[in-house]
């Protein structure tokens, strides 16, 4: 695996990429990743319609660990999808003030 991720590309040389992602999109992670949870950030503020979920407690492998929270999260994502409440969020939500001056992380 080391291999493998030494020759992709690093996630935040994908914003503009992330940006165009046009579909709903759920983000997993535990804290206990912590390598990971910066990415996760990222990934959020990136793509539109993301939402995160960070649960307690929890690494990698969350669907292992926390098999009924990590479901339970999925399906009532799943759910707001088919009734079509994930949409994107409103910009209004994280202004650029936060991001920085030029509206981006």
């Amino acid at each position: 695996m080391a291999g493998y991720q030494g020759r992709r590309p690093s996630l935040y040389a994908l914003t503009e990429e992330m940006r165009r992602i046009a579909v709903p999109v759920l983000i997993v992670a535990g804290d206990e990743e912590e390598p990971c949870l910066e990415a996760c950030l990222l990934m959020k503020r990136c793509i539109p319609a993301a939402g995160l979920a960070i649960l307690p407690r929890s690494g990698h492998a969350i669907n292992l660990e926390e098999p009924e929270l990590f479901n339970r999260l999925l399906g009532d994502f799943l759910q707001q999808v088919e009734a079509g409440r994930w949409a994107p969020r409103d910009p209004r939500a994280a202004p650029a003030s936060i991001w920085g001056p030029n509206g981006k992380p």
